[in-house]
């Protein structure tokens, strides 16, 4: 049965099929409230985060993916509330001009304009994000003087034969020099205009806890959605709308990727998550693992055959295992999130370890909080 849910596993999360020309997959990783951490969030019990151990991750932990890497806004500066860094606003300008840099060095995609990334003035981050090879974006921020976007509303990738509109907005974005448009119309602006030549709308959206409404409805034509400045983090198994565009939070300082795989083979029908059963079938293979340690080498029915309530347990767990992976495979188009923490488990990623180091040593202050 082991066997059984393995391969369950692994059809559902790569697919067999993925070699057929007539199958979509798309991998998108998103980090969130990263505050210019290049490190691990340094938390005395659990310390999560880090960019070259999610680089090793992305490249031995999801190989061969070609995953887009979005981040959904306050990636450039630390935060007042949380794990302040306390240096001077030259520094922090040090830390988010290389912060950029390592971006651009780790392939980063896409990055939305959050209220966080102007704390070293309007100026300074078009200068640091101008002719980036990332794309920094925001629909709904313009310049006071000129009426003009700050940034490019959208960027558009392709992957596997399917178009992706990433559109970038900012509820909290404040400035003396700035114009925050209304973000909800600014985004069903762009929604509009480009829903009929991409096949998947990402909405990347920086709005506090306390100002959180209901965006499902609010953007109900795009697919999904990624927060900023919310603080906190959607699980797989967290309820969503039975409505409108799916919303993932992935907390903050970069601790989780927050990682939507989607599978497209009817390009016409509607994309299921299938996120929650997915989770389940994850904890019973974890239950199922556990009862095994006890004695890899025979098989369970045998190690608990005096033990009738274990193997009535195991049988409900193999019943149910079978009947989810079933019922998953039978999607033929299907999208799933996970939440995978940084954990220190996971090495660093050598080249990118180098490359922040180089800057660590021309600074005059640790870049480590």
């Amino acid at each position: 049965m082991k066997k059984l849910i393995y391969l369950l596993f692994f059809t559902i999360i790569f697919g067999q099929e993925a070699t057929k020309d007539n199958i979509q997959n798309i991998s998108i990783v998103s980090t969130t409230n990263v505050y210019s951490e290049f490190y691990d969030c340094g938390c005395p019990k659990n310390p999560l985060g880090g960019l070259a151990r999610k680089t090793f991750f992305l490249k031995n932990m999801m190989p061969d993916r070609d995953s887009i890497l979005i981040d959904a806004g306050n990636a450039l500066f630390d935060s007042n509330q949380i794990n302040p860094d306390n240096l001077s606003i030259e520094n922090k300008r040090f830390k988010a001009r290389n912060f950029v840099k390592t971006l651009e060095f780790l392939g980063q995609d896409v990055v939305n304009i959050g209220s966080n990334d102007f704390k070293g003035g309007v100026d300074f981050l078009i200068n640091i994000t101008d002719n980036s090879s990332v794309n920094f974006i925001s629909a709904n921020l313009y310049d006071k003087s000129s009426n003009k976007l700050l940034f490019k509303p959208y960027h558009i990738l392709e992957k596997d034969g399917a178009r992706i509109a990433f559109i970038g907005l900012s509820q909290s974005a404040r400035s003396n020099s700035i114009i925050n448009k209304n973000f909800i119309e600014e985004g069903n602006k762009y929604i509009s205009e480009l829903k009929s030549s991409v096949d998947i709308i990402v909405m990347l959206v920086n709005v506090l806890d306390e100002n959180l409404i209901d965006l499902s409805k609010s953007f109900n034509n795009a697919d999904y959605i990624f927060l900023s400045g919310s603080t906190k983090r959607t699980e797989p198994r967290s309820k969503q709308s039975d409505s409108g565009a799916l919303v993932y939070s992935g907390g903050i300082q970069g601790k989780h990727l927050s990682i939507l795989d989607i599978r497209i083979k009817a390009p016409k029908e509607a994309i299921i998550d299938v996120s929650a059963p997915f989770n389940r079938l994850q904890e019973i293979d974890y239950r199922l693992n556990r009862l095994q340690a006890k004695d890899p080498s025979i098989r369970l029915e045998e190690l608990y055959a005096n033990q009738p309530n274990v193997l009535s347990l195991i049988e409900k767990y193999q019943k149910e295992a079978t009947e989810l992976g079933i019922s998953l495979a039978g999607h033929e188009n299907r999208s799933t999130f996970f939440s995978v923490p940084l954990s220190p488990t996971i090495p660093d990623d050598k080249d990118v370890a180098a490359f922040i180091q180089n800057i660590a040593d021309k600074a005059d202050f640790s870049l480590k909080n």
